[in-house]
């Protein structure tokens, strides 16, 4: 069963969700610190063109004091001119002397600033700015029409504000882009993995030093354990029925082998030994298979005592002759004089007897079994069972030792789940490879002392 991603509808109406949460807020930020800068700037302008107009009126102020022209419309055009500004005079009294080209709204704000204190008005673009001539008898009064608040000339301070408003939303969007294109990847990988596989990610995600990296590594890990979980409880489920199935079928089976191995022994004495031995080895072969399902499923702690493996294993050789020379099989030995080990001697033969079968299997035309034996430095004995069978396929290799799991047909996969359950509750272990010369090979370890479990 494989890990399917959420439908398309919810997909679609979620996709880019955590993009847009992370961009906007950066946005809205860079959007309001331009638009703040922009205000700022924008005041800076007007308080420029105020500042202008009283400089403006001052200077013209001065000059008239200082020449005692008449003011006239002429003067207040020829002011006008000079000074690219809108300038004219209010005389005693209410008058207002200007030129000729003043509309409505400019005659109107300057009469609205000269009432006013300071005097200074503002209707729609125009703003108009009063002052006293020191003779006191006339004041200057000079209006400009002001442009756009926001004007995009070459020396305003706007175009740069603008810019970086542009680069820092061009930045928010860059840094969110390189968050969540990330984590879209992650997600996609971890959908794209089979439920039964190991996770696998790219190193670009794995390799990264920082929170997503960490992330990465810590969804492998957890995938890992995840399968190891699952896979110990199918292990469980399935020793769980080994159990019920052997025992409910051991004493329906080992009543009646025994009364055949009790009639091959009246058979082995009475004059046919070798159909009375034949029978006896085939019921001691149903009992021992009884056996090996009531241990696989109900594994108990080990009987030890002090055991020589040579002598073990020369005694299962004798045993295993007639089925050896069915098989055209040969097994040879290659072992020291002697090697105590300490174990339970029942459950060890029978690892070998199955290691041994197993092997008969792998070569149905016959073949060479080859035992080797040998003391290690350690405190243990080292083993090695090789045949000259096709080997053990990748997938084999990949579920040795797993409980059911056989490829050959009509195998039920107890055999190799039943040695290496013997050999690790011994405290040794087996494992299995290949030959490069053509064959399967099995090593194991085991102690040789009760102090090594």
């Amino acid at each position: 069963m494989t890990k399917t991603p959420p439908s398309s509808a919810s997909d679609s109406g979620s996709r880019g969700g955590l993009f847009r949460r992370f961009i906007l807020p950066q946005i809205v930020i860079a959007v309001t610190a331009g638009t703040l800068g922009l205000l700022w700037a924008a005041a800076q302008q007007r308080s420029q063109n105020h500042e202008r107009m009283a400089k403006v009126a001052e200077a013209n102020a001065v000059f008239l004091e200082n020449q005692k022209l008449p003011r006239s419309s002429q003067l207040a055009d020829n002011l006008s001119e000079v000074t690219h500004s809108k300038v004219g005079f209010f005389l005693s009294g209410e008058d207002l002397v200007i030129g000729n080209d003043w509309s409505t709204e400019e005659r109107a704000v300057a009469a609205l600033a000269k009432e006013r204190e300071p005097k200074v008005a503002r209707i729609g673009r125009h703003h108009a700015l009063v002052r006293p001539i020191a003779d006191g008898r006339a004041a200057i009064v000079v209006v400009e029409s002001v442009g756009p608040l926001i004007t995009f000339s070459k020396s305003s301070s706007v175009v740069p504000l603008i810019g970086m408003t542009l680069l820092a939303i061009i930045a928010a969007f860059l840094i969110a882009r390189s968050v969540v294109r990330p984590l879209q990847k992650l997600a996609t990988n971890v959908f794209a993995s089979p439920s039964e596989s190991e996770m696998q990610l790219p190193v670009s995600l794995t390799g990264r030093h920082d929170e997503i990296g960490i992330l990465s590594r810590t969804l492998i890990q957890e995938r890992h354990a995840l399968l190891e979980e699952q896979e110990l409880r199918r292990s469980s489920e399935k020793m769980a029925l080994l159990g019920r199935l052997a025992t409910s079928l051991a004493h329906e089976i080992k009543n009646p082998a025994a009364a055949i191995i009790m009639h091959a022994q009246s058979l082995e004495k009475h004059g046919k030994p070798h159909e009375g031995k034949l029978i006896r080895e085939e019921g001691e072969h149903i009992t021992s298979l009884v056996n090996q399902w009531l241990f696989v499923a109900k594994p108990q702690a080990p009987r030890t005592s002090n055991t020589d493996l040579v002598t073990l294993l020369q005694s299962l050789k004798a045993r295993l002759a007639p089925v050896l020379e069915f098989h055209r099989s040969q097994l040879v030995f290659e072992l020291p004089d002697s090697l105590t080990i300490h174990c339970d001697s029942q459950r060890i033969e029978q690892v070998f007897r199955n290691l041994i079968d197993n092997a008969i299997k792998a070569m149905p035309n016959g073949g060479t079994i080859t035992i080797q034996l040998h003391q290690l430095d350690d405190g243990k004995a080292r083993f090695t069972i090789t045949d000259q069978g096709a080997g053990f396929s990748p997938e084999a290799l990949k579920h040795f030792g797993e409980t059911f799991y056989s490829e050959r047909e009509g195998g039920m996969g107890l055999g190799l789940a039943l040695a290496t359950g013997v050999i690790k509750a011994h405290g040794g272990t087996l494992s299995a490879t290949n030959r490069n010369e053509g064959g399967a090979c099995i090593s194991g370890t085991l102690n040789t002392s009760p102090n090594s479990f």
